[in-house]
């Protein structure tokens, strides 16, 4: 009567198939992991965007003025990072009206890296 069990060469074989199926996933949840934080950062980045925006139209509303041209940088932290935002005013056609463009980038490690969301509106007098 012969012994019944698996030979060497059918447990190398398995063992080859899980190593194989084990980096796969094992990958595949790294790929998952990087593309959840890159929209998480995306997200954030556009919140911020769309508060800046909204805070230069607020105090637009408070004080009625015509605003300056020009470049402002500023820095905020939210989402236990720290941001730079980029705002820059540019004259129009109309001249009440100016086009708002405000930029966002993240501070990592003292590196400014982005910009990870760009907001363009239009605020005036009205």
């Amino acid at each position: 009567m012969r012994a019944r069990g698996f030979t060497l060469l059918e447990m190398l074989i398995a063992v080859v198939i899980i190593a194989v199926v084990g980096t796969t996933l094992s990958t595949t949840i790294g790929s998952v992991a990087g593309q959840t934080f890159s929209l998480e950062r995306r997200t954030v980045a556009n919140w911020i965007s769309q508060n800046e925006l909204t805070k230069l139209r607020l105090d637009l509303r408070a004080n009625p003025r015509s605003i300056a041209e020009g470049n402002s940088k500023t820095r905020i932290r939210m989402a236990d990072r720290e941001w730079e935002v980029e705002t820059i005013i540019i004259a129009t056609d109309a001249p009440l009206i100016r086009r708002v463009e405000v930029e966002v980038y993240e501070f990592d490690q003292g590196q400014r890296r982005g910009p990870y969301d760009r907001l363009v509106g239009f605020v005036g007098r009205h």
